[in-house]
């Protein structure tokens, strides 16, 4: 493991790390209970899941896995995402969520990126939306998705704000008349093809459809879309499909773009990816034959065998036609300190400035 090099910044408001710790953990412990709350109200099921799993169970980039050691020799993971275990509790519930620690094997920590964070998860299928197999509309699937993913956001900045306010106000010096727009008005949308025309004409000429955005392409997106004096998050809607994940759903009405959505912050970036997942299993097992990340898979190893038990619920139909999400909690907190750095927002990064774990020595 690499010693990490870069040092966090430091913000304009200086506190102690005894001080600062004490007010995330209360931010924190607001937003969570914003989302149960939220969740509970919509009567979703909490499910815990692994988060020791296989590859396939474990990956939403297979360059940043943790291997983790066992005494049977078997490649087990440190989960980076319950989507999958979320999938398979469709089986017997319409609607579950979950909060798992997700885990990236990264060089270093560094302003944008962390080892270990807390995600929130959550996945409903069509019944929740009043649809059948049968008379399933995948459209109204995507505006649910996208709608659920904007009143959870929301549930946590009210949560933040009810319990918060004064830390935020007089501790952080954070407009809060700023995150109360964001928790009560609609989120910004623009497709991802619009959103590639708007950064060309907004000094990214060499932007292409089918670019996996960066970082700084997704914060001028979200700074156009605001103007001067509002932060309110934007949805970049319908990404090609070639570069996310292979159960996305493709568009049927237009195979470019599978239904995807990733929810933009000021200050943290992306915070949520969501899709639409495809359950026709056909269509299922010929976008994973056809992936880049199934080739990379197999370059290292692995099999079609792999996915089969995922493939099986799929072909027995035992879910219905479902979509999810999962929210960075840390990319939360960053945004509602409106901290640039997100290891300043990060109770593990915090804790690990003590014990110096993750130093080389």
């Amino acid at each position: 493991m690499q010693t990490t090099t870069t040092k966090p910044t430091t913000r304009k408001v200086r506190h102690s790390f005894n001080d600062h710790f004490a007010a995330l953990v209360k931010i924190n412990q607001a937003i969570q209970q914003g989302a149960a709350d939220n969740y509970r109200k919509r009567g979703l099921t909490y499910v815990d899941v692994p988060e020791i799993v296989g590859i396939t169970g474990a990956c939403e980039n297979v360059d940043t896995l943790f291997k983790i050691g066992n005494r049977q020799g078997l490649p087990l993971f440190f989960s980076q995402t319950g989507q999958l275990s979320l999938e398979q509790a469709l089986q017997s519930f319409p609607a579950v969520w979950t909060i798992i620690h997700s885990g990236r094997d990264e060089e270093e920590e560094d302003t944008r990126h962390l080892r270990q964070f807390r995600l929130t998860e959550e996945e409903v299928d069509s019944t929740t939306v009043g649809m059948t197999r049968d008379t399933y509309d995948e459209d109204a699937m995507y505006e649910a998705l996208l709608r659920n993913i904007q009143g959870s956001v929301q549930a946590m900045l009210q949560s933040v704000l009810t319990h918060c306010e004064a830390t935020l106000e007089h501790v952080y010096e954070r407009d809060v008349t700023r995150l109360r727009e964001a928790a009560t008005k609609d989120f910004l949308r623009i497709g991802y093809e619009k959103a590639v025309k708007l950064l060309q004409e907004n000094g990214f000429p060499e932007v292409r459809f089918g670019d996996d955005l960066k970082a700084e392409h997704e914060a001028r997106i979200v700074s156009l879309l605001n103007g001067e004096g509002s932060e309110l998050p934007a949805f970049i809607m319908k990404y090609p499909k070639e570069i996310k994940f292979f159960n996305m759903k493709v568009s049927m009405s237009d195979p470019r773009v599978c239904l995807s959505a990733d929810l933009i912050l000021p200050y943290s970036g992306e915070s949520t990816g969501a899709a639409v997942r495809e359950h026709d299993f056909e269509r299922l097992r010929d976008r994973l034959l056809s992936s880049t990340m199934f080739a990379l898979h197999q370059e290292r190893g692995g099999t079609y065998d792999d996915f089969t038990w995922y493939l099986n619920i799929m072909e027995s139909k035992s879910t219905r036609p479902h979509a999810g999400y999962g929210i960075g909690n840390d990319r939360i907190l960053q945004y509602i300190l409106g901290e640039s750095d997100i290891r300043n927002a990060s109770l593990f990064s915090l804790l690990n400035r003590q014990t110096g774990d993750w130093d080389k020595k």
